[in-house]
């Protein structure tokens, strides 16, 4: 039941449709719980009674530990559970086959064969969001919510599968109060899933069958610059699918009366690696940035921790990404980015945060200081873009040939690839970077317009005039996303984010 699929627009509807119908929060409650078990169900059935293991061992062990004055001990077992279960089925399979290598190499046969598990979906999210909760009550800084509010917290179907990562405190208010389904949700709602099929089915789906092409070539006949516009390709490409379904996510949830937080701010405008991983995948990054990265700096104060915290943390994201070797040197990579970051910028923070007052002082600001900006965005994006090939290669040896034909264009200059595809590469790249003043201009406009129409506590015929215009304007704008989508689509093609 991919969010792509008619069968998923079948079951939201109904979904919503009954919402409407029930009055109570917990008859509202109990349908959500059994539509996302149903909604889970119908991808791997079996796999149903994992989820509803983990819910069931860390809401036990959430009562468990807040029945002890030391919380940190039990919290640790049951951390220890979920990484055990997480590391079984994404991990062991890969640790066999690690170990086998390097038992050949002293001439021993493989000790073990491995298991063929299958991934079950959604298993990386869904028990980072239960660790989450276990860590904050570990910290006494949430409280033991109900086994069913608890249940609807884990297993929500708009986020289940990929996300975002919610925290306890963000999704369990709104469940536990009397929510209802207004108007307004209906719309953006609407507005939310039209624009992710959109950047899904034209934008990232149009862009798919050139990247997979480009990356099954054989790295021997592609030159530099074919490595410069794969490996830009495939950072579109994946932020176009991800944020696509993020937000047909917080569509859906939004047509259920409830709000999920947003995942990306335009990651592709970061003006340093830290800055990127601040707008890239935001839910993952704060979870990391909150549960690993400061427990790990707070151990080592100074230049020195921040940079160990950095690839530590990084590496360790890299591996939840995946279990293969070129997801660890990915993660590795960023690691160093940020440690880098933290070096050249440490001893001169506080400065920096001198002149940026000063300079917020000028609406328009020195030129010098707007070249720095597009050259701390270029730079970042250039980094960025590089750690790509790592992650869409299929092993370390394609990735080290690329990156070598990339870091040594004198020697390989000549371009396999058709300009189509650096074509479609280039506007798409143009687009993104404009994307974020298109934004901002089009949140100014509306902020203005909604503080003009309810002035005085009543809307102006002019405003009401301009509200019309807008609504006709988005519904027709909406209409014709639609439009491109159906002409675009390709069938149910997976988000690249379900492998993980």
């Amino acid at each position: 039941m991919r969010f792509n699929s008619l069968t998923y627009w079948f079951f939201l509807a109904a979904v919503v449709a009954v919402l409407w119908l029930l009055s109570g929060r917990r008859q509202r409650r109990a349908w959500l719980l059994a539509a996302s078990y149903l909604f889970y169900a119908s991808w791997h059935w079996p796999y149903l009674f994992l989820l509803l293991g983990s819910v069931v061992f860390n809401h036990l062990g959430a009562r468990w530990i807040t029945g002890a004055e030391d919380r940190s001990r039990r919290g640790a077992v049951i951390l220890a559970g979920n990484l055990v279960l997480l590391a079984v089925f994404k991990y062991l399979d890969w640790l066999i086959v690690n170990l086998g290598v390097v038992t050949g190499w002293v001439g021993l046969p493989a000790p073990f064969e491995p298991l063929g598990l299958v991934l079950p979906l959604g298993i990386s999210f869904y028990l980072f969001q239960a660790m989450s909760y276990i860590v904050d009550l570990m910290r006494k800084r949430e409280k033991l919510h109900s086994f069913w509010d608890f249940q609807l917290y884990i297993t929500y179907f708009p986020q289940l599968i990929a996300g975002p990562i919610m925290r306890a405190k963000e999704f369990l208010p709104q469940v536990t109060a009397d929510w209802k389904i207004r108007p307004e949700d209906v719309r953006l709602g609407a507005r939310w899933i039209v624009t992710g099929l959109f950047v899904k089915i034209v934008l990232a789906d149009g862009l798919a069958p050139a990247v997979d092409r480009a990356f099954a070539r054989s790295p021997d006949v592609l030159g530099s610059t074919d490595v410069v516009i794969m490996a830009v390709a495939f950072g579109l490409q994946i932020y176009f699918d991800f944020s696509a379904y993020t937000r047909i996510a917080i569509g859906s949830a939004r047509l259920c009366g409830l709000r999920l937080v947003e995942n990306f701010n335009f990651p592709y405008s970061a003006t340093s690696p830290a800055d990127f991983w601040a707008r890239w995948h935001i839910s993952l990054s704060r979870w990391i940035r909150d549960y690993l990265f400061y427990p790990l700096a707070s151990g080592r104060p100074g230049l020195g921790g921040l940079c160990w915290a950095a690839l530590v943390a990084m590496t360790l994201c890299g591996v939840w990404h995946g279990a293969g070797w070129t997801f660890v040197l990915w993660g590795f990579y960023h690691g160093v980015l940020i440690a880098g970051y933290h070096v050249l910028t440490f001893h001169r923070r506080k400065p920096a945060a001198r002149r940026r007052t000063a300079q917020q002082t000028s609406p328009l600001g020195s030129l010098g200081t707007r070249l720095q900006l597009v050259a701390s965005i270029l730079a970042t994006f250039g980094f960025v873009s590089f750690g790509w090939i790592w992650f869409r290669s299929v092993g370390v040896e394609q990735a080290w040939t690329l990156s070598a034909h990339l870091l040594t264009p004198w020697d390989h200059a000549h371009r396999a690839l058709s300009g189509t595809f650096y074509l479609h590469t280039t506007v798409l790249m143009l687009l993104v970077w404009i994307a974020p003043w298109v934004g901002r201009a089009a949140e100014r406009w509306l902020s203005l317009l909604d503080a003009q129409s309810t002035e005085t506590g009543s809307f102006r015929p002019q405003q009401k005039a301009l509200n019309w215009v807008y609504s006709l304007g988005e519904g027709a704008l909406l209409g014709v996303l639609l439009a491109f989508c159906l002409v675009y689509l390709r069938g149910q093609t997976a988000f690249i984010y379900f492998q993980f």
